[in-house]
């Protein structure tokens, strides 16, 4: 049959050049955007500069252009809007002002351009108006970014908002604690009818965990029966950031229960919540969530390394925990190390910290500056403070301090900590314009340390000047400083000041209220005070106690206890030290007894050494020095050279022989080469009357220096 070219002669027309020019621009345009797509950032470049070179006019292509500019390359993207608002394409195409968004926002951070370019687009969609607003948070304009939200429900041609759109919103409601907002966005999203996906979930819980309702977001959690591990961790991170331990545990056994294997984020959040409990199931919990790591090969994942080592410098007591957590680590990072070092310092290994920075610096780790204001907080000892001195050294080489208030702010503290005023100021005056309370609080620390109240009271003068707000910390320093001026004038004004600010509502204030009005035996102030207070503290009845015992009212103060453990509050070992002391000085010896007995069996305080120094001291200006010998023989920590010597005294007061042998006998046992004690015993034994114990005393101390002499050769 002979073949029809007059049928298929269409096929043989040549093709227009236009339709050619269109299809090699599709086709490199593709070749583009999967190199693009596949992070081939080099490729995508080298194809669309080969292209550009043969074929010009097919370079000029909107989808390509959005292609390229993931490339993050600036001088293309320059050169790519330029053409495009050449072409009318940056407002006219949708598509491509999008790309354009994006990448000022992601790249540049350049919002104003941004901006810009967003507000000559003629159509603006939901992708548009969520990429402005992913471009306003980038540049920490919340609510530029927030108010565009009505903006875009207003507008004539408005499309629903997308599931990017209320995520982005949502994470921002959730930073910055916006619940009404969140909670308005999430009836948004009810009303749009917007399907609620596993991403919408999380970031409902996610909001409503942040802002402390962790009821709604529960409920959030329950309204669907679809859940993976990113959601069942953002709610354990969420229970873990309110310390509920419990409801964070809970939830974890939920999500076994639920067939969903934990990842590496759920651990570190729970773990999180176990090391902040503080409590002895927290620990225990902790410890068994630490062996569940080993069950899903985790126990060298970074946050998980990160969390253990966080968990044992706040939780236990053993060293050797903390460094085998930090040692399961094969690459720590700052995070790593900055818990590592805050450990050994809660641990009181000052030198260990500090070897451990020079580690963290020569294995190529930098520290930041929450690393450096650990390091600098954990000083306590006077070698420390000559390492000390070196990390102010590295600061300023590394100009940490001018970019860090935190630092300025650990440097401040720790010179005022060592009563060293003159750098404490200096380091102040170099942190111009980031001065906050906190630096002026340690300044008045370290001036009402070293003993110039009235130049601690002078930092208030700054703080208005410069109009830095004063908060409770900062006031009840203050207030410590006004308690030791002559004058309660001062302090009466500083009242005033925590009425003005709403301040006086805070415990830390009237607990410093109570202090200051009893230094100046203004008794009937510091109870009314005390009576304002909504929920006193532990802190709040011993300030009261001691005020009135140190102002002699011994039976008021007596009684005030007696109200304290009423209330059901918990006394601590300072309470009974007051109490002590007003038993003591009021002869109110039964009673003392009475207390110090009850130390342990009803209120679970052990006795320190203060208050067996204080009890014994009872005990001997009450002439039961009998009962003062057995007490201090029974004691559970090695009595000291100035118990033995009071008791001595005691003895010596009350004519007692019989007792005041054999104390001196079992002190210098103990302290047998102390002069003090010997020139002590030999003051006692020179009365007349103390003849017989002379004798004793002088053959104990004979006997002494006879077994601890040393004896020497006799060949030369």
């Amino acid at each position: 049959m002979p073949l029809c070219l007059s049928r298929h002669r269409h096929l043989l027309a040549p093709v227009p050049r236009q339709v050619i020019q269109r299809r090699a621009a599709a086709s490199w345009a593709a070749a583009v955007a999967d190199h693009a797509r596949s992070g081939r950032h080099a490729a995508a470049l080298t194809v669309f500069r080969r292209v550009l070179a043969a074929h010009p006019a097919a370079a000029a292509d909107e989808l390509a252009y959005s292609a390229l500019l993931r490339c993050r390359d600036d001088r293309l993207a320059y050169q790519i809007h330029a053409q495009a608002c050449r072409r009318g394409l940056a407002a006219s195409n949708p598509v491509l002002a999008c790309s354009l968004l994006a990448f000022y926002s992601l790249a540049r951070s350049d919002h104003p351009a941004a901006a810009k370019l967003f507000d000559e687009m003629t159509r603006r969609d939901a992708v548009s108006y969520t990429a402005m607003m992913s471009a306003f948070l980038r540049a920490g304009e919340w609510a530029q970014a927030l108010a565009l939200y009505p903006r875009m429900l207003a507008a004539a041609d408005a499309a629903p908002p997308t599931e990017r759109t209320f995520a982005i919103l949502l994470a921002l409601c959730a930073s910055r604690q916006l619940c009404r907002h969140g909670r308005q966005l999430h009836a948004q999203l009810l009303r749009w009818g917007a399907d609620l996906n596993l991403v919408l979930k999380t970031a409902l819980v996610h909001m409503y965990s942040c802002c402390g309702f962790m009821g709604c977001a529960h409920a959030v959690l329950c309204s669907t029966p679809e859940t993976d591990v990113v959601l069942w961790t953002a709610m354990i991170a969420g229970y873990s950031r309110t310390g509920d331990l419990q409801a964070a545990l809970r939830m974890f056994c939920h999500m076994e229960l639920a067939a969903v294997l934990p990842n590496a984020f759920t651990f570190a959040g729970i773990i999180t919540a176990c090391s902040s409990s503080g409590h002895l199931q927290g620990f225990q919990a902790g410890r068994q969530l630490h062996a569940r790591v080993f069950k899903f090969a985790l126990e060298r994942d970074v946050s998980v390394c990160n969390a253990l080592v966080d968990f044992y410098s706040k939780s236990s007591a053993r060293l050797l925990d903390l460094v085998h957590a930090f040692n399961a680590s094969d690459r720590p990072n700052v995070v790593s190390w900055t818990a590592f070092v805050s450990g050994l310092a809660r641990h009181g290994r000052d030198e260990d910290a500090f070897a451990a920075f020079a580690e963290m610096r020569a294995s190529g780790v930098q520290p930041n500056s929450f690393t450096i204001s650990t390091l600098l907080k954990g000083c306590s000892s006077s070698q420390s403070f000559l390492h000390a001195a070196k990390i102010h050294a590295y600061v300023l080489k590394t100009s940490f301090e001018s970019l860090d208030v935190a630092v300025g702010n650990s440097l401040v503290d720790l010179y005022s900590r060592f009563v060293r005023m003159d750098e404490a100021w200096a380091v102040a005056t170099t942190m111009a314009f980031v001065r906050d309370s906190f630096t002026y609080t340690s300044l008045a620390k370290g001036l009402n340390q070293a003993g110039l109240p009235n130049r601690a009271l002078e930092m208030i003068v700054h703080m208005f000047q410069e109009e830095v707000h004063m908060d409770g910390f900062s006031l009840a320093c203050f207030l410590s400083a006004a308690a030791a001026l002559p004058s309660i004038e001062p302090g009466m004004q500083l009242h005033c000041c925590s009425l003005k600010l709403g301040l006086s509502s805070q415990v830390s204030v009237s607990n410093s209220l109570i202090n200051m009005y009893s230094k100046h035996k203004c008794l009937q102030d510091a109870k009314s005070v005390f009576q304002s207070i909504r929920e006193p503290s532990v802190v709040s009845w011993n300030a009261l106690i001691s005020g009135l015992a140190s102002n002699g009212s011994y039976y008021e103060a007596l009684s005030v206890f007696e109200d304290m453990t009423l209330a059901g509050a918990q006394p601590d070992g300072i309470t009974f030290s007051v109490v002590l002391y007003a038993c003591t000085h009021g002869g109110l010896i039964d009673i003392g007894i009475k207390h110090f007995n009850s130390m342990r069996k009803q209120s679970g305080v052990s006795p320190q050494r203060s208050h067996y120094t204080l009890f014994l001291d009872m005990l001997g200006q009450a002439g039961l020095l009998t009962e003062a010998a057995c007490t201090i023989e029974d004691m559970p920590i090695q009595p000291d050279l100035s118990m033995y010597k009071n008791l001595l005294a005691y003895c010596e007061l009350h004519n007692d022989l019989v007792v005041g042998e054999n104390v001196a006998k079992k002190a210098l046992e103990l302290y047998p080469s102390d002069t003090v004690l010997q020139n002590m015993l030999s003051g006692i034994c020179g009365a007349p009357w103390k003849h017989e114990w002379g004798v004793h005393a002088h053959r104990m101390k004979s006997d002494a220096a006879i077994s601890f002499d040393i004896p020497t050769s006799s060949m030369g």
